[in-house]
């Protein structure tokens, strides 16, 4: 299984707890903590795809997601996000929660967070 370890010491990317798989706040920023992209789609896109990779390091899949918490520091930029957004989940939609952020880590745009449950497949 990929690797779960954050680049920082002291948090997970992705936790399981029996059936349930808790992500961090997941943004995109590289390995080096550097930021990815500068549009919200590039963001987005870095984004969807750590969360990608944060299920698969506890065996899941976006199929196995059954709450998304987005944060957006431009809610003007929803409608970019959904788009991208919308790539990665398919048919089978989770809750979802969006907030209007006032300011994120390392000034990126987007973060995004979620619980899946991989019980019952």
């Amino acid at each position: 299984m990929p690797e779960t370890n954050s680049p920082e010491p002291f948090y997970s990317l992705a936790r399981s707890a029996g059936d349930f798989v808790f992500l961090s706040a997941l943004g995109p920023v590289n390995e080096r903590m550097e930021v990815v992209g500068s549009t919200i789609e590039e963001q987005a896109r870095a984004c969807m795809e750590a969360m990608d990779r944060a299920l698969a390091s506890e065996g899941a899949t976006f199929d196995d997601l059954v709450c998304v918490d987005v944060f957006l520091t431009d809610l003007e930029e929803r409608d970019r996000f959904n788009v991208v957004y919308a790539e990665f989940l398919g048919e089978r939609k989770p809750a979802r929660r969006l907030y209007g952020a006032g300011t994120l880590f390392k000034g990126i745009k987007v973060e995004v967070t979620g619980v899946a449950y991989t019980g019952e497949r």
